[in-house]
Formats: C-alpha cells, structure tokens, sequence
C-alpha cells in the first residue's frame, strides 16, 4: 500500500532532472509515495509522460517552477500546482522564460571562458536533454576543469551562485506578477519554492510582496539538509516549523516538496510531506 506521504516539487530530464518522467513515476511508485508533482524549472514538457507512466497507480499533479526577477529579488523560483498544462496564457510565458534561460546560459559560459575555463556551449546543450540549467553548466565545468575546481558544489559558491564570479543576470526577465498571473490562467495555485534558500534578501519582505502580487502560499517542507545552503536534520526541522509558523499566522496555503533532481544525495520520499497538504491545496481549487 502507498504511504499517505507526498512530494510536491520534482524535476525530471525535461529540465535538470536526472530521470525521465517515466522513471521518476516508477521510482515514486516503488517508494510508495501517494502522489508527486512534476514542477520542471520553466517547462511543462514532462508532464504528459509522467500522466502516462502513474496508470492509476500514484497521483500525478502537474506542475511548474518559474524562475523570476524581480528589482531586489533576483533568482527567485516560483512553483505553479494543478495546472492546467496546455493553457495558451502559460504556455506563452514559459516560451519567453525558455529563450531568456538559454540567453543567460550562454552568457554564463563565456564567462567561463572568459576566465579560462573549458567549456563550450554543445557540451552543455548535448549533456541537458530539457531546458539548460547551471548543473549542467556546472557538471561541465567539473568534467572539463578538474585542474580549477574539485566538485560540484564549489562550481556554484566559487563562480555560479547568484553574484559570484561566472553568474549572470537574465537581461530579459519574468516578472513574480507575470509568472502569476500565467499560473492563476492555467488554474493553477502559486507558492514561493524553498523560501529558506534565500539569503541576499529579507525573505519576510520577499513573502509579504509575493502574496501582494497575488500568490498563495509558500512552500513548508523541503529538503534543506541536502541543499547547498543548510546541513543537519535540526536545521531542516528548525526551518520547515518557521515557515509553517508563518502560513498559520497569514492564514495562507502551505505546499511541500524535495526539489528531487535525482542526485545521489538525494532519496525520494525520504521527506516526509503528509497527505493532508495536498488535500487542503485540492479544497481550495474545487
């Protein structure tokens, strides 16, 4: 029998994912899971094969995870749950999101270059077989360059993080207001994704201006302990309670999930999300 356990944020091959959607719903299925979303960064491309694979046998909500800028909140992620996917008004963002996302990327590897890295744009194109993210760049980087930098998470706090050395700012940008406003199109409900990653602003700031443009909750659960950011079951308890404390105190939706890639660190269903989120997130979209 599935456990009443969910996970409300995972990325498959349609964007830095290591698993197709096929295989991240048979592993979801085979770690008893009862339901996952399929929130790929700026794309929704994985969603009709996740639909496909579940075959009645785990719930599949199809999802998105925008990346916006915002002057003063650069970097932010929006996550998108129970959209409808082949929305026009959506789609259209995600389309703009995609060209501004290969832009950046691009700019980012030169900038490698730049600084005398090994790196050329096909190699990252023909290792992301969704949209490009900076793993990518960063797996590159490592591969190419073993003489400059010795690991993955050095790659990004030395020179991909967001003001280090190789970062680089999307010149054309989503806004949080218009990455919403698609969403809500495609009925779908918008929270902020990993609100305890965020350390180059006042994340109660950053809350209280994303649900006056309009969102509806943040994500509570998620798996801070295998991010860059924070390490320890404590710290990770420490902060899911603070920002659950919050959507308490603002009367707003809570949503939960790994932002499970497939990394090696990473076991999906080891975060325990209880059942009962989803189906508060259900009774206020009917």
């Amino acid at each position: 029998m599935p456990s009443k356990n969910i996970d409300l944020q995972t990325h498959t091959t349609a964007s830095d994912g290591k698993l197709a959607p096929t295989e991240l719903v048979k592993l979801a299925i085979k770690n008893k899971l009862s339901a996952i979303a399929i929130t790929d960064h700026d794309s929704v491309n994985g969603i009709d094969e996740a639909l496909k694979a579940a075959k009645g046998m785990i719930e599949i909500v199809p999802g998105v995870e925008i990346s916006c800028d915002d002057p003063g909140y650069v970097d932010t992620h929006i996550l998108g749950l129970f959209i409808n996917h082949k929305n026009k008004t959506l789609n259209s963002l995600l389309k703009k999101a995609q060209a501004y996302r290969e832009q950046q990327k691009n700019e980012i590897i030169i900038k490698f270059q730049r600084l005398g890295f090994k790196i050329t744009y096909k190699e990252v194109r023909d290792l992301a077989k969704g949209e490009i993210g900076r793993p990518h760049i960063a797996k590159v980087i490592l591969k190419n360059n073993p003489d400059k930098v010795s690991s993955f998470d050095e790659v990004f706090d030395k020179y991909l993080a967001v003001g280090k050395k190789a970062y680089v700012e999307r010149k054309n940008k989503i806004s949080i207001k218009e990455a919403i406003k698609a969403i809500h199109a495609a009925n779908g409900l918008v929270s902020i994704s990993h609100p305890g990653v965020y350390d180059n602003f006042n994340i109660d700031k950053f809350i209280d201006y994303f649900l006056k443009n309009g969102g509806d909750g943040i994500e509570t659960y998620y798996s801070y302990e295998t991010s860059r950011y924070h390490s320890g079951k404590k710290a990770n308890s420490k902060i899911i309670s603070k920002f659950r404390k919050i959507v308490k105190e603002k009367s707003i939706l809570e949503t939960g999930g790994s932002d499970f890639h497939g990394r090696p660190d990473q076991i999906l269903g080891k975060l325990k999300v209880p059942y009962v989120v989803l189906e508060k997130l259900k009774k206020k979209i009917k």
